[in-house]
C-alpha cells in the first residue's frame, strides 16, 4: 500500500492506468476512490497514468485533529511528496472543490511541477453570502459527529446517492473538523492575489447554480491562460456526480495541454 511521507503526515496514494501523469485530488469527504465512483478512472485510465491521493484527513491518509496541520500550502506539499515518491517531475493536476484550491497553489508555488491545471467546484474568491453560511453550516454539523454532518447536509440540498452518504459516514469527524476549520480562515480570498502569476494553463468549470459562479468567471480572467467553462444547471454536487457532461471538457483540454515530461 503505497504512502509519502510530509512533515510525518502519511498520505496515501494509488496510481491505476498508463499514460501521461495526472493526479487527481477530491474535495471535503471524499478519497481517491470516488473518482473511481464516479466513472472517471474508467473514463481516463486509457492514456492517462492517474495518481489517485486521499487527502490528509481523508481515505487512508493520516489524520490529523489539529487545524494546524491542515491548509492548502500543506496539501500542496503533499502532492509534491508523492510526485517524488513516484519519480514523476511534472504532472497534470485537476482538483474538486477543497482540491481546487490545492490545484491553484500548486500553480503558483510549485510552477516547475505542473503542466496544466483543472479545477471544478472552487473559486479563489473570499467566501461570501451562501457560500460563507454553507461553511459555517459545515463546522457546526460536525460537532454531532458524521450523522449530523450528512443530516445537516441533506437537509440543506438534499439526499445523497446512497454510496455517498455511506462514505462520508465513514469519515473522521474531528479531523473532518480540523479541517473545515483551515478551510475557513483561508477563505479571505488572499489566493486571487496570485492569480496573475500563475503561467500554467486553467480551466475552471463550475456549475451556474454555485453561488460562486460569476466569481469563478472573473478569476479565470485574472490568470494569464485561463478558462472558464460554465456547467448549465448544476450544482456544487453535481459538478462532481456529472461525469457526462465534466469529462468530455477534461479529456479536450487534457489533449490541448501535454505533459513535458512522462
Amino acid at each position: 500500500m503505497p504512502f509519502a511521507i510530509n512533515d510525518g503526515v502519511r498520505i496515501h496514494y494509488e496510481v491505476v492506468g498508463h499514460g501521461e501523469p495526472l493526479v487527481l485530488y477530491h474535495g471535503l469527504t471524499g478519497s481517491g476512490e470516488r473518482w473511481r465512483d464516479t466513472g472517471y478512472v474508467a473514463g481516463l485510465e486509457n492514456g492517462h497514468r492517474l495518481i489517485l491521493i486521499d487527502a490528509r484527513g481523508h481515505g487512508q491518509s493520516d489524520k490529523p485533529h489539529d487545524p494546524a496541520a491542515y491548509g492548502r500550502r500543506r496539501q500542496a506539499a503533499d502532492v509534491i511528496a508523492v510526485l517524488d515518491d513516484l519519480g514523476i517531475p511534472t504532472t497534470r493536476f485537476w482538483g474538486h472543490s477543497m482540491g481546487g484550491a490545492v490545484a491553484l497553489t500548486l500553480g503558483r508555488h510549485h510552477p516547475r511541477r505542473v503542466s496544466a491545471l483543472i479545477v471544478t467546484g472552487y473559486s479563489p474568491f473570499a467566501a461570501a453570502g451562501d457560500e460563507a453560511a454553507e461553511m459555517a453550516a459545515w463546522a457546526a454539523d460536525l460537532r454531532g459527529g458524521m450523522p449530523g454532518f450528512v443530516a445537516g447536509y441533506e437537509r440543506r440540498h438534499g439526499p445523497l446517492p446512497d454510496d455517498a452518504r455511506l462514505r462520508w459516514l465513514r469519515n473522521d469527524a474531528a479531523a473532518l473538523a480540523a479541517c473545515v476549520a483551515s478551510m475557513i480562515a483561508e477563505s479571505d480570498g488572499a489566493q486571487v492575489d496570485d492569480l496573475p502569476a500563475i503561467a500554467t494553463p486553467v480551466m475552471l468549470l463550475v456549475g451556474t447554480k454555485e453561488p460562486f459562479a460569476a466569481q469563478a468567471r472573473h478569476a479565470a480572467a485574472l490568470l494569464p491562460h485561463g478558462t472558464f467553462v460554465p456547467l448549465t444547471g448544476l450544482d456544487h454536487v453535481q459538478t462532481f456526480f456529472r461525469g457526462d457532461l465534466v469529462l468530455p471538457r477534461v479529456r479536450e483540454f487534457l489533449a490541448n495541454h501535454a505533459s513535458d515530461d512522462v
